[in-house]
């Protein structure tokens, strides 16, 4: 084993890493196509899949991919529970989240929490839209945040406050 400095970070790593421990610039021509052919004997430590044998509605009960998107390229976990880089389910749970509920850097469903969360009913993150929508910016009916645009928000509803106390179990302010 010889050792050579990496090009980006200049630490000093073995000639047979697959990636600098420090970086993490690729040092050996790697990705999907050859992770798929089995070209290389083992399973990454920094790759990992799991799907329940348990069917619903056609669909595994739970389905895990996680992994770099250089070795696990853009395939979705699907499954009543997905997580992973993309995750569509019926709770998803990755950087982009499509399902029920959704919980990720985007989301997209029926309720969402995330970076940029995309719901119907209820959104909440930095941006967010929904029926109800809580964020830095909130787009929706019942809208609350930095800047809050909708029908009822804090600057156009002097009621909202009251309405919020009485969700959330206050009663009355």
């Amino acid at each position: 084993m010889a050792l050579k400095r990496c090009a980006d970070c200049g630490r000093e790593i073995s000639d047979q890493a697959m990636s600098c421990p420090g970086c993490g610039r690729l040092l050996q021509k790697r990705g999907p196509a050859m992770a798929a052919s089995g070209q290389w004997a083992g399973q990454p430590p920094y790759f990992y899949e799991y799907k329940s044998r348990t069917i619903l509605f056609g669909l595994p009960l739970i389905h895990v991919i996680l992994g770099p998107s250089w070795l696990v390229g853009f395939r979705p976990a699907r499954g009543i529970i997905a997580v992973g880089n993309i995750a569509i389910g019926f709770a998803a749970f990755g950087g982009i989240a499509i399902g029920l509920a959704a919980f990720g850097g985007i989301s997209l469903g029926l309720v969402c929490m995330g970076g940029m969360a995309l719901a119907l009913l209820l959104g909440a993150g930095g941006i967010a839209t929904g029926y109800w929508a809580l964020g830095g910016i909130a787009i929706g009916v019942y809208a609350l945040g930095g800047l809050g645009i909708g029908a009822h928000t804090l600057q156009s509803d002097p009621n909202m406050l009251r309405i919020l106390g009485t969700l959330s179990g206050r009663g009355p302010s």
